[in-house]
């Protein structure tokens, strides 16, 4: 099998007990419970904020198109645009 993550039988993860251990671990460190999901997000974000293209990051996010990633991540794109628009501002205001 091509799978990451088994258990030790070799078998795939039951979810709910990923889900348990999860909420555990975030217990366990004090910090406010988030779906197990939101490493996903978490992992695209960092990609973009690294300028990981977009076509890269839908690979490997598992996308069929960058169309789905792109709607996906809307917010994470709008924010690196926001983000070149402050950089050009700063310019213009040194120049």
């Amino acid at each position: 099998m091509d799978y990451i993550f088994l258990n030790e039988q070799g078998n795939l993860i039951n979810a709910g007990n990923l889900d348990k251990t999860w909420t555990k671990f975030l217990r366990f460190l004090n910090i406010p419970h988030k779906k197990f999901h939101a490493l996903r997000h978490t992992y695209a974000a960092k990609q973009f904020e690294n300028n990981i293209p977009l076509k890269t990051i839908s690979m490997l996010l598992g996308h069929s198109s960058i169309e789905i990633t792109a709607n996906i991540y809307t917010h994470i794109l709008k924010k690196g645009k926001e983000k070149s628009a402050d950089i050009i501002a700063d310019i213009k205001t040194i120049v």
